[in-house]
């Protein structure tokens, strides 16, 4: 574990920012439309933190780069990376390269500038490396991009995760690992849709991150291999874990889903905005709910 890092027990998650939410359309617009100005999205984290939240789980978007350049004070931010929207996951192939050269392509001249010189020297020739070799300058293009002053861990987003975690690859999670934390001097995690598999590979390989997310509810919502073995893993693990899809696509109420959650021995838990009306009121009362 990454010293002087703490595993959150609370955060704020604006994955709904990027319309990554398993909630009813309407209400996944609602939300985006409330946050579309900066001001408000600002004022919601600001209170958010007052309220008890650790930080600000999120990948890149426009609203959330808006909206921290208007706040005075900082904001923990808990990095999803890479932010990869529905059409490109369907498009992901086995590896990272055309995602890396996409995101290269896009990327602002200043950005690529400001990269080292050690930085853009890893990067392997097109069709050369591997994915264990490019899936950590592709983190790098998107943390910079995000430009946080207080960037307290970057965790693999799922879709990436999971092809890792299906091809059995030991080394990229000892690698990635290792990596995150020395590039990033920040902690290190993963998320990932088969939360139960995750945790035995890593029980069985070895390998410590300092967190891990996936999906923990009372109906068993994405809770894979199957709620059972998902359950036994949070029962053993040694490497907190972070709830995420509470509410199960909204059927679940939200104080419901987080004390399901804490009660199965998970560290902590990260509600969206989609799932919050009143966000400072609520995070108080779930707050209080959630023991130091």
């Amino acid at each position: 574990m990454k010293r002087g890092f703490q595993a959150p027990r609370l955060l704020l998650g604006a994955e709904s920012l990027n319309g990554l939410v398993r909630a009813s359309r309407d209400r996944a617009l609602e939300v985006m439309a409330r946050y579309r100005e900066p001001e408000s999205l600002a004022v919601t984290m600001s209170k958010a933190l007052d309220a008890g939240a650790e930080g600000v789980l999120a990948g890149p978007s426009p609203a959330l780069s808006a909206a921290l350049a208007e706040l005075k004070r900082p904001v923990p931010i808990f990095a999803l990376l890479p932010g990869i929207p529905d059409f490109e996951r369907h498009e992901l192939g086995l590896g990272a390269e055309d995602l890396l050269e996409r995101r290269w392509r896009r990327a602002a001249l200043p950005l690529r500038m400001r990269l080292s010189l050690e930085s853009l020297m890893r990067i392997p020739p097109p069709g050369h490396g591997d994915f264990v070799s490019r899936v950590p300058v592709l983190l790098e293009l998107e943390a910079a991009a995000l430009r946080v002053r207080d960037l307290r861990a970057v965790i693999l987003s799922a879709p990436l995760t999971d092809l890792a975690l299906a091809a059995g690859n030991r080394r990229f999670f000892q690698r990635l690992t290792r990596s995150m934390r020395r590039r990033f001097r920040a902690g290190a995690g993963f998320e990932s849709r088969n939360l139960g598999l995750l945790l035995r590979r890593l029980r069985e390989w070895e390998v410590r991150p300092d967190l891990v997310l996936g999906p923990v509810n009372p109906v068993g919502l994405m809770m894979k291999p199957s709620p059972a073995e998902l359950l036994e893993e949070l029962r053993t693990t040694e490497i907190p874990v972070i709830a995420r899809e509470l509410r199960a696509g909204g059927i679940v109420p939200l104080a419901d889903g987080v004390r399901y959650a804490l009660e199965h021995r998970a560290h902590g838990v990260a509600p969206d905005l989609v799932d919050l009306d009143d966000v400072a009121a609520e995070l108080r009362r779930l707050f209080a709910t959630t023991p130091a």
